[in-house]
């Protein structure tokens, strides 16, 4: 019995140590974490260059409206940011440019018409555009709200609605919109 467990423990031990070695909390290969997303800001650049900023705290109840004016191409772009530590304020943006296959931005409008085409100036080499940076044009005058998704792996980049994109939501947030004349 004694020259059994002397044998096993020899063929045992080596296993044990690769076990040990592989679970290490040192492994660079480890899961890689969602970003933390506290704040939305949306830049709104009219024809003539105003600039309107929308900072949409996402633990926080926002009442700001994206403003615009009927038949008026607008600049529109978006950078997520982690404000959880003040002193240490992190542009996320970064991040899903770099993971830009693993990422779109969808607009979705209600009670209002609001064309969105990309500036396709969003992309690293060889990746499509994450849309966070776009050209807005709506059609007529009145008051809704922009449903704005951040939408994590997707399985449809070409999808026209929410649900067609597959995928979670990293965020998901609705602002009214008023179009005047």
């Amino acid at each position: 019995m004694k020259n059994f467990l002397k044998k096993a423990s020899l063929l045992y031990l080596p296993l044990l140590t690769i076990l040990i070695y592989s679970c290490s909390k040192d492994d660079p290969d480890g899961i890689n974490e969602e970003e933390f997303i506290s704040n939305v800001v949306i830049s709104v650049t009219s024809p003539d260059g105003s600039l309107q900023t929308i900072d949409w705290d996402l633990s926080e109840t926002n009442m700001e409206t994206i403003n615009l004016k009927a038949n008026s191409n607008y600049s529109v772009g978006l950078s997520f940011e982690n404000r959880s530590d003040p002193t240490d304020i992190e542009d996320v943006t970064l991040e899903i440019i770099d993971e830009a296959d693993e990422h779109q931005v969808f607009f979705e409008f209600a009670d209002v018409s609001v064309d969105v085409t990309s500036a396709n100036n969003d992309t690293k080499v060889g990746s499509r555009g994450v849309l966070l940076k776009s050209v807005w044009n709506a059609s007529s005058t009145g008051s809704g709200i922009v449903r704005v998704y951040l939408i994590h792996q997707p399985t449809n980049f070409n999808a026209t609605n929410r649900e067609g994109f597959g995928g979670f939501n990293d965020v998901s947030i609705d602002i009214p919109v008023s179009i005047t004349d």
